[in-house]
Formats: structure tokens, C-alpha cells, sequence
């Protein structure tokens, strides 16, 4: 059974798995001391929202790719057990393709993209 991934508003199809990271953001300043203690101070939590879609077909394809634009858009997915909508820029689409399986229909085996909060 698949996730729900929605961007933009539009339900996308069902990803085979949604891996959710939670990465701190430091301050500029943050690094080793001579004395090499660590030094700095955390500002933010952001999420990095790493996608995978395996079995994908042409059509899916497409509308992956036109939902996941250039720039922020909005995500909406199931993070420990809530709703939650976050700000995202998208970083490479990454896919392999099957090709046509003898069917006419083009075919990836697995299609990939991180997804980071803004």
C-alpha cells in the first residue's frame, strides 16, 4: 500500500515510500575551537522529504514532474501520524527506466526526488 503525496493541491501518484529527515540548521559561526570543542548554536528545524516512486508509468511520469516544479510549492503528506503542509523546493528527479515491456507503454522502475522544506 502507498502514501498520499499531494503538491500544489494536486494528489500525486501513490509513492512506494516517503523517508522524512529532520535536519537541524546550525549557525554560520558553528565549527571546532582550537581546543576542539564544538561551537555554535542551532537556529531551525527543517524536513527533507526523500520520495520514491517504484513501477511508474509514462502518464504518472509526466504528472509527477508537472507538479514537482522550479521554485517553492506547497506538500501536504502523513508525518508521524499528522497531516502536515510544508514550503518545499524540489532537488533532481532521478529515474530508471524499463522502457516499453512490450505493452506500448513506457515504464520507469523507480522514479526519486528530495523534497526541501524552505
Amino acid at each position: 500500500m502507498g502514501q498520499r503525496l499531494e503538491a500544489g493541491g494536486v494528489k500525486l501518484p501513490s509513492p512506494t515510500t516517503i523517508t522524512v529527515s529532520d535536519e537541524l540548521i546550525w549557525t554560520s559561526d558553528t565549527g571546532r575551537t582550537q581546543s576542539g570543542k564544538m561551537a555554535g548554536g542551532v537556529v531551525a528545524e527543517k524536513k527533507t522529504v526523500s520520495v520514491k516512486w517504484s513501477h511508474v508509468t509514462e502518464t504518472e511520469m509526466r504528472k509527477i514532474k508537472k507538479n514537482l516544479p522550479k521554485g517553492f510549492f506547497k506538500i501536504r503528506f502523513n508525518d508521524d501520524g499528522e497531516d502536515k503542509t510544508l514550503t518545499v523546493y524540489r532537488g533532481t528527479i532521478k529515474r530508471e527506466s524499463l522502457g516499453d515491456v512490450g505493452d506500448g507503454i513506457e515504464r520507469y522502475k523507480d522514479v526519486t526526488v528530495d523534497l526541501i522544506e524552505r
